[in-house]
């Protein structure tokens, strides 16, 4: 881990991408890249009687108070523990769980409990994304090549929102996302912030009425408040998008791989830098290939079916 004094925020958050992801594949993959790293770290229980969700709960309510922070990671460990005697359900959502508590609060994601887990899942789900990112291309190839007119077409035209009531609702989304962001910083609540940044610029950055100005000022308050803070949102943001691209590639659900592809585009602009970059240009001239294989271009300007 490049961090030992710490869990750094974005492998918490790709750390949970990969576990939904593995869990899509099935129960062999999930035993093999989770299950069995934990068991053999020594991650088990022995029977103990006790409820993990009951375990759960109580958690839940006592991070409300900061008396009980620096116990969260050990009763996360000991949740996780319990579960691997439970159901593959129950590992995977533990070990998520513990992963948001991670991106919540720095004294979970700087304790001993929070290194070790990273430390043990890391390289074992890293190699499941090495393993199957091959696989992924080949679905994506298959998807668009058996993929309508039509529905590409709807992926890749960008939002056009010229029409005064939905001009009138994105600007009301702007100033709910102000109003939202305000009592999240009051709270000093940077992940809520950085989460609700990350939604709306996903979902609006490719419409031609997008409030670039006023997203850009919140961005450098939120930054200047939390440094860091804009660089972890483009991490969040890369993270969500590749995981909307894997997630509707193994759907075979080829129109929100492809929107999620565009929307990357058009937020990264092309920034090499930018995480995932190279694993989404090489699906996106997959796409690009196969359409002037196909000779869809004039097709997907027209709407021609």
């Amino acid at each position: 881990m490049h961090d030992k004094l710490k869990v750094p925020l974005t492998t918490a958050q790709e750390l949970v991408k990969d576990i939904r992801t593995l869990a899509m594949y099935g129960k062999t993959p999930f035993i093999d890249y989770l299950y069995k790293p934990l068991m053999n770290a020594g991650w088990h229980a022995e029977s103990s009687g006790q409820s993990r969700r009951k375990l759960t709960e109580r958690l839940n309510r006592d991070s409300a108070d900061t008396a009980y922070l620096y116990t969260i990671a050990p009763r996360c460990k000991k949740i996780i523990c319990i579960s691997l005697e439970e159901s593959l359900a129950a590992v995977g959502d533990s070990s998520i769980f513990f992963l948001e508590k991670m991106q919540m609060h720095t004294a979970v994601s700087s304790s001993t409990e929070a290194i070790e887990f990273a430390d043990i899942i890391t390289p074992s789900l890293s190699g499941f994304a090495k393993v199957y990112s091959e696989k992924r291309e080949e679905l994506f190839t298959e998807a668009v090549s058996s993929a309508h007119v039509d529905e590409l077409k709807t992926s890749i035209d960008p939002v056009k929102l010229s029409v005064d009531t939905e001009k009138i609702k994105l600007d009301s989304e702007i100033q709910r996302l102000y109003e939202n962001i305000l009592v999240a910083s009051q709270y000093y609540n940077i992940p809520k912030c950085r989460k609700l940044l990350s939604s709306y610029i996903i979902r609006y950055s490719d419409g031609e009425d997008y409030a670039r100005n006023d997203v850009e000022k919140l961005v450098k308050a939120m930054d200047n408040r939390s440094p860091g803070f804009e660089d972890e949102l483009k991490s969040t943001m890369a993270i969500d998008l590749y995981y909307k691209i894997t997630q509707g590639i193994l759907k075979g659900d080829i129109g929100t791989t492809v929107t999620a592809i565009r929307k990357y585009g058009y937020i990264f602009e092309g920034d090499s830098s930018a995480r995932y970059f190279y694993d989404i240009d090489r699906l996106e001239r997959i796409l690009y290939k196969m359409i002037s294989d196909k000779s869809l271009w004039e097709d997907l300007k027209t709407g021609k079916k």
